[in-house]
């Protein structure tokens, strides 16, 4: 049976989707007969394009995300043949970010199709066992907001190190780096660790002062709900750097916001791919075992190269007045100013220190 094969079907499917009272608790599996775009099939005649733009919208209305898949690229055949054959991805599996954050690595596997013109649909519920090494250093921006915060840096950062110049700036910034990490462990910890012990605690004293009013308990309450609005302002800020959003807008919905953005990148993730000699990486372990014997091997290696000489070619377009100016040794106003221009929540060097950390010090 081709999808869609009436003009009837596409009004009765887009009906469906334009139901506002929809339900919808973690997620939808099963066989949606339609698909999102154009690239989702081979063969056959083109899609009604109203039924497909019905269908996404329906999906980003109800907050859904489409599961990452695994297995045979389309999931339908109608089993004819030549010119005739066609094939569609009309099953999938929908989720919200809820279900994705309590199962992050969660696969729907497209399985081969023997009687049914349908590939059965095996949801996989993996665990993501394999370490990566220790995490990188990144400087947290919630930290500065931090009473203690710069009270704190300036403390290490008069602290004698070796070196000079930029050597000197290396080695402060590496001493920084690891004591940042201990104080961020003994002072913030899990921020969402402490959200719902100070939710936990509210509704405690909330029930208490419900059955015998008290002063004592009432101050109570209003100074953990003033400490808990302050933890959630962190986590905001917290999860907004994590998912790279260069925006924040005010609210209390923003954190199921970038819990889906964070929901959406994680389902991006390679798990496996094929080199060009055709070898095949099916896990995250492998991909990452090769990449780092690729570059220990590419870095170890000695070049015999020389740079070819370039300079016949190169006029000289600079005059002496303008390369003393472009040589000259910037001031502190103009280094100051030029970082002033770069955003604070720019992405991170190296060392993981971002402009956010240079402009609060």
């Amino acid at each position: 049976m081709e999808p869609f094969a009436s003009s009837d079907k596409v009004q009765e499917v887009a009906q469906f989707l334009h139901m506002d009272k929809f339900i919808i608790n973690d997620g939808e599996s099963g066989d949606f007969n339609i698909i999102k775009d154009d690239s989702e099939r081979r063969g056959g005649r083109p899609r009604p394009r109203m039924a497909m733009e019905d269908f996404n919208n329906w999906i980003d209305n109800c907050g859904l995300i489409d599961m990452r898949s695994s297995g045979r690229r389309f999931s339908w055949c109608n089993g004819q043949r030549g010119l005739a054959r066609s094939w569609a991805k009309l099953d999938r599996g929908l989720v919200n970010a809820s279900c994705l954050t309590r199962f992050p690595n969660m696969n729907n596997c497209y399985l081969s199709r023997s009687t049914s013109d349908h590939s059965p649909m095996f949801l996989q519920f993996q665990s993501d066992l394999f370490k990566y090494g220790h995490s990188p250093f990144r400087f947290q921006q919630m930290w500065i907001d931090h009473p203690d915060f710069h009270q704190f840096v300036g403390r290490i950062w008069t602290e004698e190190v070796g070196g000079f110049g930029l050597l000197k700036l290396a080695f402060k910034l590496k001493k920084l780096r690891g004591s940042l990490r201990e104080w961020n462990k003994g002072i913030f910890g899990r921020t969402e660790a402490h959200i719902q012990g100070l939710e936990n605690k509210i509704e405690e004293l909330e029930s208490d002062l419900q059955q015998n009013w008290n002063s004592g308990i009432e101050q109570d309450l209003v100074s953990k709900n003033m400490e808990l609005a302050s933890w959630r302002r962190r986590e905001e800020i917290r999860l907004a750097q994590l998912a790279k959003i260069k925006w924040r807008a005010e609210g209390d919905q923003n954190s199921s916001f970038f819990h889906a953005i964070l929901s959406f990148k994680r389902k991006k993730r390679v798990l496996d791919m094929r080199l060009q000699d055709g070898t095949y990486l099916g896990s995250p372990e492998e991909i990452y075992l090769s990449a780092v014997n690729y570059f220990s091997n590419f870095l170890q290696c000695e070049s015999h190269d020389s740079l070819p000489d370039l300079s016949h070619i190169i006029s000289a377009v600079i005059s002496l007045e303008d390369n003393a100016i472009l040589g000259a040794i910037p001031s502190i106003n103009e280094v100051k100013n030029a970082l002033d221009s770069i955003p604070s929540n720019s992405a991170p060097g190296p060392d993981g220190f971002g402009s956010g950390f240079f402009k609060s010090v």
